[in-house]
């Protein structure tokens, strides 16, 4: 399985003729991440003379001992033979976790990088660091750091159904868990209790931690937990949430494609219960 080690402090190359030697490209444009023939992450000689590739590239890591590069594509016209453009979302989910890491890394490290140019607190552009992840001003000397946004997706259980529901940004009739970010000042049990008041209506408790998930859209560590169902009638918001509902395992509707820690959560529900469910 292929294993992704994150570099200490990720440089920036502007020749691309330096990276001629083993590397691995993750080239993404918008959502999209380009793969090889293989259907893998291809190498930088496989497309370095094929790709109109960007003059910046960012090293992010090591996948199985060989340098990777992230870098933002204008676009993707004209692929090789046997290239192929794939949604992100769906390259995570067919991957190998090492694959998965440094398609992560690459696309918050690169749209971190674009987004933070200059400094907030005196307006000098920033230069890199020597020893780790950050950017830091020549000037007032403050250093600037990848900026994470946690979030928590909740399996709401209440005996041997869980509670579902259709967001208004969701495909038609997919339904999925209770999610949303924790807001500055809480800790992640007072998000859990409050995102599920605030669009569902209902009181959680007994909160169990499950998994978690990078989710490089942009910038995202989703945080999944259960929590039981304590009081309350559940109802949508009708601002984020359209419809809702209590599924047994053995009745589910269509749920989120598989790669999303949403779809682990609810397959991991499913394989609890099937015995309660007939």
């Amino acid at each position: 399985m292929p294993i992704f080690v994150p570099a200490a402090a990720p440089r920036r190359y502007t020749d691309w003729k330096q990276l001629r030697e083993p590397a691995v490209l993750v080239a993404f444009h918008g959502r999209e991440v380009l793969l090889g023939p293989d259907g893998r992450l291809p190498s930088v000689a496989d497309v370095l003379d094929a790709i109109d590739l960007p003059g910046e590239a960012i090293a992010v890591g090591q996948l199985n001992g060989i340098c990777c590069f992230g870098v933002e594509a204008a676009g993707f016209a004209d692929l090789p033979e046997g290239f192929s453009v794939v949604e992100t979302r769906l390259a995570l989910a067919n991957l190998p976790a090492g694959s998965s890491g440094a398609i992560c890394r690459a696309r918050e490290l690169a749209v971190w990088r674009r987004q933070h140019r200059f400094c907030g607190a005196c307006g000098e552009a920033l230069t890199e660091s020597e020893n780790d992840s950050a950017l830091v001003c020549p000037r007032c000397r403050t250093r600037f750091y990848p900026q994470i946004a946690p979030a928590v997706i909740v399996a709401v259980l209440r005996g041997n159904e869980i509670l579902l529901a259709h967001n208004r940004n969701f495909l038609p009739g997919i339904y999925g868990l209770i999610a949303g970010f924790v807001e500055a000042g809480e800790s992640v049990e007072q998000a859990i209790v409050r995102e599920i008041r605030e669009e569902t209506g209902i009181t959680v408790g007994n909160f169990r931690y499950l998994d978690s998930q990078s989710w490089p859209f942009p910038n995202s560590l989703m945080l999944g937990f259960s929590a039981d169902y304590l009081e309350g009638e559940a109802r949508p918001d009708g601002t984020e949430l359209e419809t809702l509902g209590w599924f047994r395992a053995d009745a589910l509707p269509e749920i989120p494609p598989p790669g999303s820690i949403a779809r682990r959560i609810i397959e991991s529900f499913v394989e609890r219960h099937r015995p309660f469910s007939r």
